[in-house]
């Protein structure tokens, strides 16, 4: 049973392993790609409504209030917990493997 319950673990632990490498994929492409987004949106608010230059920080400013931006970090938010999470099953499967050589060792 122990053969079983362990052949289970590891195929358990190569899904895991697969989604987890996916989940820090995309965590990675969203912190980097919120500079390019900020940069795009600071370029956006050059000017202001009146054709006179924005200050950079009147262009941060509304750079960082636009819904792009936001959402951009919504989306950020979200993928730092799946990977969190994922990460943490991974903890969770590695864990019960140690545990079943354990008791496959005191068994013997």
């Amino acid at each position: 049973m122990n053969e079983v319950h362990k052949e289970f673990e590891i195929n358990k632990l190569r899904k895991l392993g697969h989604e987890h490498s996916v989940a820090l994929k995309n965590l990675v492409q969203l912190e980097e790609s919120k500079k390019i987004l900020r940069a795009s949106l600071m370029k956006e608010y050059q000017l202001g409504p009146t054709g006179k230059p924005n200050s950079v920080a009147q262009q941060e400013a509304h750079a960082y209030a636009d819904e792009r931006y936001t959402a951009h970090i919504k989306a950020l938010a979200d993928a730092t917990q799946i990977e969190a999470e994922l990460k943490w099953q991974k903890r969770c499967v590695e864990i019960n493997l140690e545990l079943i050589k354990v008791q496959s060792f005191n068994q013997n």
